[in-house]
């Protein structure tokens, strides 16, 4: 201590003396930060200082054990790493970052989920009330055409995409409705599900002997809007089976 002060001269240049000191024990005492004009020197200084490797793959920061990380994820992270290693983030900050992501996305996805299961409710009751008893056989007639022409796994494959709101594809109302009315078209009737062509003319001519023996065994049934529109609907599709035979 004493040959500290043996430096200074005056009263003045011991006071002059300790104030800079503080100054600059007060100055150390600051953050290191970077700006746009930081050279390469201050830049390695500062990762040094707040622990950010060279090397960007040994960036730290990794999936939680909870967290069910998908392809894209994994994909995506080594990426993550690489623009927080060029941004100088700090470790602890872009563990903060990764944290977050992995919230969000969990909630997106539960979301996404939810509303999957009510869509696919929600189009099951509006068909079922629209077709009736028909809805089984509109519904296998819709897949065997798709099957027919995509194969099994091109079939299954469609059926499990999904879209913009989580839900899927095969619980689109409007698709649903579409391939099931083509189905129809294409195999002669909402009730055939093996898609043979034979088959479906002997299937669609059986229901149509059944409604014509009404005729006999209840003439007012057979008379019946219900059934004449039936067997309408019948014999067009009758039609269309022997055009395409």
């Amino acid at each position: 201590m004493l040959k500290q002060l043996e430096r200074y001269k005056s009263k003045e240049a011991i006071q002059r003396g300790m104030r800079e000191a503080y100054n600059a024990a007060k100055a150390g005492r600051k953050a290191v930060t970077l700006t746009d004009k930081s050279t390469p020197e201050e830049v390695k200084a500062y990762r040094e200082a707040m622990g950010i490797p060279e090397d960007p793959a040994a960036y730290p920061g990794d999936f939680r054990e909870d967290y069910k990380a998908t392809d894209a994820d994994k994909a995506i992270l080594g990426d993550f790493k690489a623009a927080m290693h060029a941004r100088n983030v700090p470790p602890a900050a872009a563990s903060a970052a990764l944290d977050w992501y992995q919230d969000f996305a969990t909630a997106q996805q539960q979301e996404l989920d939810g509303n999957l299961a009510k869509v696919a409710k929600e189009t099951q009751a509006a068909l079922r009330n629209e077709w009736g008893g028909e809805y089984d056989g509109n519904i296998g007639a819709a897949q065997q055409l798709m099957t027919a022409h995509l194969g099994k796994e091109g079939f299954e494959g469609m059926m499990g995409l999904r879209l913009m709101d989580g839900s899927r594809l095969q619980d689109n109302i409007a698709f649903v409705k579409m391939m099931a009315q083509l189905g129809a078209d294409y195999y002669g009737g909402n009730a055939i599900m093996t898609g043979d062509v034979e088959t479906t003319a002997k299937t669609v001519q059986e229901r149509i002997d059944e409604l014509l023996a009404l005729r006999v065994s209840d003439p007012e049934k057979y008379k019946s809007d219900d059934v004449q529109q039936k067997i309408t609907k019948l014999y067009s599709q009758r039609d269309k089976i022997k055009a395409r035979k």
